[in-house]
């Protein structure tokens, strides 16, 4: 096992920007080699946990299938197939989220003991201070019929394994979180 690097040096962590969602800062850091960086940027979500989790991501099975929901994303002006997902509240645990947002985006439900951690990734540890809780969601039922009524939403899908993997292939599957639960479910079935 390597030793432990040398620590970074934070000089000022500054409040630059902040809507309701994040805080944006830019932070002057020097490396023990004397590098300096003074306006690393830094995008913080407001609500998060001990482990700065600030979000979830469900992979639903319905069916056998899972549901996918087509999202207008902005920054990359396209529609993108993604798992549900959302902001954790605050003070919400994130299992609680993951439910709530299953039901939210889907019109899905399962029971708690159908939902099954499938672990955290950083969705990108260079720039947010935050990371997300995947989670599997088995035997969902169906509670309401999905509705396009949170911004950018388009469409709920059901694919087959090997419909995803062409979705994959294809680049119609983009976004880390849905990719990294697809690889982990895989290896859990």
């Amino acid at each position: 096992m390597s030793e432990k690097p040398p620590p970074i040096k934070l000089h000022a962590h500054r409040l630059v920007a902040e809507n309701l969602r994040f805080e944006l800062f830019f932070d002057h850091i020097e490396a023990p080699d004397g590098q300096q960086v003074e306006k690393y940027l830094v995008v913080a979500p407001r609500v998060k946990t001990d482990q700065l989790v600030t979000g979830v991501s469900v992979f639903p099975i319905w069916e056998g299938k899972v549901g996918l929901v087509q999202v207008y994303r902005h920054p990359l002006r396209a529609y993108c197939w993604e798992l549900p997902r959302g902001f954790i509240d605050e003070g919400e645990m994130p299992e609680v989220s993951a439910l709530r947002e299953l039901e939210e985006e889907t019109g899905l439900t399962c029971r708690p003991e159908d939902l099954q951690s499938l672990g955290l990734y950083a969705p990108e540890a260079g720039t947010l201070a935050a990371r997300v809780h995947l989670f599997l969601a088995r035997h969902c039922t169906r509670k309401s019929e999905f509705s396009a009524e949170e911004f950018g939403h388009h469409a709920l899908q059901f694919f087959t394994l090997g419909e995803i993997d062409t979705l994959i292939e294809s680049g119609e599957i983009q976004e880390p979180g849905a990719l990294i639960a697809y690889y982990r479910y895989k290896n859990h079935v």
